[in-house]
C-alpha cells in the first residue's frame, strides 16, 4: 500500500509552492533528477509516488479548466449547512450513547467480558465528546477562519466528486470505494492514458513507470462495485443537492 502520510505532506507542499513551481516550470530540489515533465512542468523528485501525485493534480486540474468544472458558492454553502447538520446529529447520538453506557455499566452483574466492551466504547465516546467540545470552543473564538477552512474543505470534495462524474460519463468502466465517494477507477486510467500519447506528460525516469501505473491495473488493492447493479448505476447521483450537475 501506498504511504498515505507522505502523499498527504506532498498534497500540502505542493498546494503552497504550487504558484512558484507554475512561474518556474519546475516542481522539486534543483539538486533532485529530473523524472517526468508535465503540460510543460518538470518534475524532480527521488519518489515516483510523489511524481505520480504532481502529475496527476496537474492533469486533473487541467481537466476541470477544459470542462468547466467549478463548484459554485451556493453548492459549498449547502454542503456545509448539510455537513453541520449531519455532525450534530451525530454528536446528539453519540451523548445519548454515552449515557446509555454509563448506565449500563452501573449494572454489577455484567460479564466481565461485556464490562470491558462497554468500558471500551464508553472512552471511545468520551473522547469524542472531549473533541467536539474543543471544536465548539475554536468555532466560537475563530469563527472566520473555521467557516474558511470548511469552504476549502467543501470545495475540493464537490469538485473532486464533479471531476469523477464527467469522467465516469466520458470513459465509462468501473468503480470502486473510496472514503472520499466513488472513483471511476478506469476512467480515471483512460484519461491518463490518453494524455500519455498525446504528450501532455512523459515519464523520463523509466523504473517509475510500474508504480505510477500500479493503482490503476492492481485489482486487489480496491473493492469495485458490482458491475450493472444498480448501485453502480446510482453512484454517481447527486449526493449534495449541486445545481451544476
Amino acid at each position: 500500500m501506498r504511504n498515505l502520510c507522505y502523499i498527504f505532506c506532498t498534497a500540502i507542499i505542493l498546494s503552497l509552492v504550487a504558484t512558484q513551481a507554475y512561474a518556474v516550470e519546475s516542481y522539486g530540489k534543483p539538486e533532485d533528477p529530473l523524472v517526468a515533465e508535465v503540460l510543460g512542468m518538470q518534475i524532480r523528485t527521488k519518489n515516483p509516488d510523489e511524481m505520480q501525485y504532481v502529475i496527476m493534480q496537474k492533469l486533473f486540474q487541467e481537466y476541470e479548466l477544459q470542462n468547466k468544472i467549478e463548484a459554485n458558492p451556493e453548492d459549498i454553502d449547502h454542503y456545509i449547512a448539510n455537513l453541520d447538520q449531519f455532525m450534530l446529529e451525530d454528536r446528539k447520538r453519540n451523548d445519548a450513547r454515552r449515557v446509555e453506557v454509563e448506565q449500563q455499566l452501573k449494572d454489577v452483574s455484567l460479564p466481565a467480558e461485556q464490562t470491558e466492551q462497554l468500558q471500551s466504547e464508553l472512552a471511545a465516546l468520551e473522547s469524542l465528546h472531549k473533541y467536539s467540545l474543543r471544536e465548539e470552543r475554536e468555532n466560537k473564538q475563530n469563527p472566520e477562519d473555521v467557516l474558511k477552512g470548511k469552504r476549502t474543505v467543501a470545495k475540493a470534495f464537490i469538485t473532486q466528486w464533479m471531476v469523477n462524474k464527467a469522467l465516469y460519463q466520458q470513459y465509462g468502466g468501473r468503480i470502486i470505494f473510496q472514503q472520499s465517494g466513488p472513483e471511476p477507477l478506469d476512467a480515471r486510467k483512460e484519461y491518463l492514458k490518453e494524455q500519455q500519447k498525446k504528450g501532455a506528460f512523459t515519464i523520463l525516469e523509466k523504473s517509475f513507470e510500474p508504480p505510477f501505473w500500479e493503482y490503476f491495473v492492481t485489482d486487489s488493492k480496491h473493492s469495485f462495485y458490482k458491475q450493472g447493479s444498480e448501485e453502480e448505476r446510482r453512484a454517481f447521483d447527486n449526493p449534495f443537492g449541486l445545481q451544476k450537475q
